[in-house]
Order: structure tokens, then C-alpha cells, then sequence
């Protein structure tokens, strides 16, 4: 078997020259060593990363997306809890009258963070950081740390961002009966977000958003990796 040699990407950092760790799943992957974030797409490119809620020793850094969108409603319309019609004759009820109210449609620029790794609790974790207007208590800066679990690719991102909109609105307070929006993706980043095991979840620092670690995939690799942060100090 002979093997094209031009189509492999070779796992090293581009800025230092050194190997990067990752799982055998990853596409994201974090030098830490220089501080510096790659994305496989075909090759090797930069991606910025911001480190938030870092916490402990007992803690690991996982990488989440940051995605900054603007969200474009085409129709979304909602119901009355429940409703009642007299039935007289055969004739077709109006929207209002089956208790269907239809929204304004517009657009606005919106902010959601995800899991970058894989577990399929990602809608549902990217919804509750939604509604819990999910923002870094700070950034850490001048440390290098260890980054593993980035298994999301950035088309997929662009994806899961709609399915997270759709999902925020699916929880809104009110009776939604249908939704068509689409999402124009304008940035997209990297979060490496501590978090804390805790009984069966992985719980994010300073939130009470857990994962459950039955939900990820990579979960006993992830919690072998090294817990003591920082990695090294910068000079």
C-alpha cells in the first residue's frame, strides 16, 4: 500500500516547531509551549484562544467555541397555551383564532459558547450557557496551560450555532409552534474553560453547568491528562 505523503498534516507547531499534544480524535490543537492554537482544515491554521475560570489543580481546561453571530429570523411563530374554536361549517380558521401569534422578523448579533469536544449533551450545555449569559469572569494571561479534547471542527461550530439558536428559542418562556431563522457566523475562537469533576459531571468553574462524563466521549483521556496548571510560566 503506498501512501500520499503530500496529504498528511504533520502534527507541529508552526511558530516553536513543537509536537502538539492531542487525542486521536482532536482537531484543535493547543502548543503549550509558545501559547500558540491550531485548527486542522486540511492544514494547519492559527486560531485564537482565551483562557477563563481556570480554577485548581483538581481542574482541567476544555476547549469550548465562541462563536459571535448574527442571527437572522426568517419566521417564528408562537401559540396561546391552549385554545378553543366553535366549529361553524367548513371553513378555515385564521392564525389568531387557533391562537398562533407570528413575531417581528429581524436580525441581531449574538454571542454562543459551546463544547468544543465531543459529548452529546453539546445543544443542551450551549443552550444553558446561553440563558445563563455565560461570560469569562477574566482572562489568564501570561501562563502557558493543557489543552486536549478538541474534536469540533470549525464548520461544524458554524452548525452547531444554529441548532443552539433554534434551541434558545425552543426555551424561551412562551409557546413556540415553528421557528425558521438561519445564522451568519462573522467570528469564531477557542474558550479553554476550566472545569471540575464533581460525583459523575464535569462541572464548569464558577457555574452550575455540569457535563455528565457518561456524556463524553473522550472522558477518561481527558481526565488522565496532567490537572496542575500552569504548564510552565512565561518569562
Amino acid at each position: 500500500m503506498r501512501y500520499d505523503l503530500s496529504e498528511l498534516t504533520l502534527l507541529r507547531c508552526s511558530n516553536c516547531g513543537s509536537d502538539l499534544d492531542g487525542l486521536s480524535t482532536d482537531v484543535i490543537f493547543y502548543c503549550c509551549e509558545c501559547g500558540k492554537c491550531w485548527i486542522s482544515d486540511e492544514r494547519l491554521s492559527p486560531i485564537d484562544i482565551e483562557f477563563v475560570r481556570v480554577g485548581g489543580s483538581d481542574s482541567v481546561l476544555l476547549p469550548f467555541w465562541k462563536v459571535d453571530a448574527s442571527v437572522i429570523m426568517q419566521d417564528r411563530i408562537s401559540r396561546r397555551e391552549s385554545s378553543a374554536s366553535g366549529i361553524s361549517g367548513f371553513r378555515e380558521f385564521t392564525g389568531r383564532e387557533m391562537g398562533l401569534t407570528e413575531s417581528d422578523s429581524g436580525s441581531r448579533n449574538v454571542r454562543f459558547i459551546f463544547p468544543a469536544f465531543s459529548t452529546s449533551l453539546v445543544l443542551s450545555t450551549g443552550v444553558r450557557m446561553h440563558r445563563e449569559n455565560f461570560l469569562p469572569e477574566k482572562t489568564e494571561h501570561g501562563k502557558r496551560f493543557r489543552v486536549i479534547g478538541g474534536s469540533v471542527g470549525k464548520d461544524d461550530a458554524a452548525l452547531l450555532a444554529r441548532a443552539v439558536a433554534v434551541g434558545v428559542e425552543v426555551n424561551r418562556t412562551d409557546y413556540l409552534a415553528s421557528v425558521d431563522l438561519e445564522i451568519e457566523v462573522f467570528s469564531a475562537s477557542i474558550y479553554a474553560i476550566g472545569c471540575t469533576p464533581d460525583k459523575n459531571v464535569l462541572r464548569i468553574n464558577g457555574s452550575e453547568i455540569g457535563i455528565l462524563f457518561a456524556a463524553i466521549n473522550d472522558c477518561d483521556d481527558i481526565l488522565r491528562q496532567d490537572k496542575v496548571f500552569p504548564v510552565n510560566s512565561t518569562s
